[in-house]
């Protein structure tokens, strides 16, 4: 596939300034003369497997990966296929998975054991990631870094060898409890979620603020992902309760909004990370009616964020083929994590150092003002972001997201989730 595109200018000189800057923030200079141990590339071109969802209902997220990857190269000079990044050539192979835990591990193997890649970036759903970070664990020579799977756990096991540079899924709804419950009234909300891991997380950081302010859990519904009828689980909603919560991504979360304005939802709505995404709220004129006014927190900024990065990202992505109106979280995610990769290549050559060393001593230095603010890592190689409430807004049939506020310097927790019924 090859996306055609419009570069923006401005946005590209500034990128190829802030890659040039990874130089003295790592203060590498060529890495170690020992490359054993997946130190260097062997011939001189450094391959970069990237796993992304091709099926399902998340089957747009490979597209959204390259258009990434394709604006993050335009600033070498180079597209979603590879290119010079300092005085090394970097080639991208290209591998899908279907969203699920045993392809993931299957296609990261494939890479590194067949293709013989020297980094792994992806994958993109929670089951994924926690698949591929056990993988990572047994290849301790490769990097990985993750391009926007979410779990908390992920950076918690130890995998010295893997890095996220975003919030995990917990992360983004910080604030988003004690905001819907004291700013927004609601006492009572039951929760509509998919049932796997992203859900769990992004759930469990808004009930337990939720909760915790004097929220209570009228029910709940843990759906499998690709479900399309959800009228039994709407007629199912108690009659006192404030609010719904709608853990839902992608297809199916705009075919709950689009169901729940024909059933006459009139509770509001509470959004999960990927519920509000511009991938979801994009498909349907049909939307308006119960998605105005929906809250949620996430990565991705709404209307009012002045951030002049964020501005040329946005920018760029829309000069892009076949995009969506404007980027989401499949787009920023995978953005916000290239970046700092080809900043730390450009940083070490095509000498990665012995077991790669060097090049992850380049990762955890990242210091670096995204579309999104600033990102730097902890001791776990986790991000530490900025994170966003923001409030979907209607202007006709056209959706988008306002910013309610801003925090920076979010640094992640080590409370997991599991699948819950009552106040986690």
């Amino acid at each position: 596939m090859r996306l055609t595109n419009s570069p923006n200018k401005k946005f590209l000189g500034a990128m190829a300034v802030a890659a040039s800057s990874a130089l003295v923030l790592t203060g590498c200079s060529g890495g170690s003369d020992d490359s054993s141990g997946g130190g260097d590339a062997g011939d001189g071109t450094l391959t970069i497997g990237v796993l992304g969802i091709t099926e399902g209902s998340l089957a747009f997220a490979m597209d959204e990966t390259e258009r990434a990857i394709e604006i993050a190269m335009q600033a070498y000079g180079g597209d979603s296929s590879g290119g010079t990044v300092g005085d090394v050539e970097v080639e991208f192979i290209y591998e899908g998975t279907d969203g699920t835990s045993g392809t993931a591990q299957t296609k990261a193997k494939k890479l590194v054991e067949n293709d013989d890649v020297d980094i792994v970036f992806g994958p993109v759903s929670g089951d994924e990631g926690e698949a591929v970070v056990q993988y990572a664990l047994t290849v301790p020579d490769k990097t990985f870094v993750i391009s926007a799977a979410s779990p908390v756990g992920l950076t918690l096991e130890g995998a010295t060898n893997v890095y996220r540079f975003f919030g995990d899924s917990a992360m983004w709804m910080g604030g988003v409890g004690t905001y819907a419950h004291d700013d927004k009234g609601y006492e009572n909300i039951y929760l509509i979620a998919e049932d796997y891991s992203f859900p769990y997380d992004n759930a469990g950081g808004f009930f337990s603020e939720f909760c915790d302010a004097g929220g209570e859990i009228t029910g709940t519904s843990w759906v499998p992902v690709g479900t399309t009828d959800y009228a039994t689980i709407i007629s199912t909603i108690p009659d006192e309760t404030d609010a719904v919560y709608v853990g839902l991504g992608g297809a199916d979360a705009a075919s709950f909004l689009s169901q729940a304005v024909t059933a006459g939802v009139a509770k509001p709505l509470v959004g999960g990370t990927i519920a509000v995404d511009t991938t979801a709220l994009s498909g349907d004129s049909n939307l308006a009616g119960a998605a105005a006014g929906m809250i949620a927190g996430g990565p991705v900024p709404g209307a009012g964020y002045d951030n002049p990065n964020w501005v040329e990202f946005s920018d760029a992505y829309t000069a892009l083929t076949d995009e969506f109106p404007s980027p989401g979280i499949f787009a920023i995610l995978p953005y916000n994590s290239i970046v700092p990769l080809l900043m730390g290549i450009e940083a070490t050559g095509a000498d990665l150092g012995a077991d790669q060393a060097d090049l992850q001593s380049a990762l955890s230095a990242t210091d670096w003002d995204s579309p999104t603010g600033n990102i730097t890592v902890d001791e776990n190689n986790q991000g530490i972001i900025d994170n966003f409430i923001v409030e979907v807004t209607a202007d006709g049939d056209a959706l988008g997201l306002n910013t309610i506020s801003e925090a920076t310097g979010v640094s992640q927790g080590t409370v997991t989730y599991d699948r819950f019924d009552t106040c986690p």
